[in-house]
């Protein structure tokens, strides 16, 4: 599951996102703008660290589109609805990261975690360890 690093939340933290602002080809931002947002709904990590990142520097937001899909927010972006955020991984040939000095704020990374329930499958178990230890496995690489 994402969540916040600080999380209460009980699990096994298995690796950090950093989260990058996502448009389409040739998408500019204007001194002023109201910023346009694509965003899943509400609670989401990634509406939450484009709005709490826009409110830290008093940039004005609205919210432009809202899907539940990943595909959905994907294509109103390529649509040029507004912008998004994704981690670098995530995002497709079709859309590109927002370069840095473009004028949007940095975005706080976020946290993948593993949650285990109480008394797992031995099998259940294995499985979760075998995903802890790939990702650390690659983490390293």
């Amino acid at each position: 599951m994402k969540r916040e690093p600080a999380a209460p939340i009980e699990g096994v933290r298995v690796w950090r996102e950093a989260l990058l602002w996502v448009a389409r080809e040739g998408y500019r931002v204007r001194d002023g703008e109201v910023i346009p947002l694509v965003v899943s709904p509400e609670p989401c990590v990634y509406r939450k660290r484009a709005t709490m990142a826009l409110d830290a520097v008093g940039r004005p937001w609205r919210i432009a589109y809202t899907s539940t899909s990943l595909g959905g927010a994907q294509a109103a972006v390529k649509a040029g609805l507004g912008v998004t955020v994704l981690p670098r991984e995530m995002i497709p040939k079709s859309l590109i990261a927002v370069p840095a000095d473009a004028g949007l704020p940095e975005l706080y990374e976020t946290e993948v975690a593993l949650l285990n329930r109480p008394n797992i499958s031995s099998p259940a178990r294995r499985l979760a360890e075998h995903i802890q230890d790939a990702l650390e496995r690659e983490r390293r690489q």
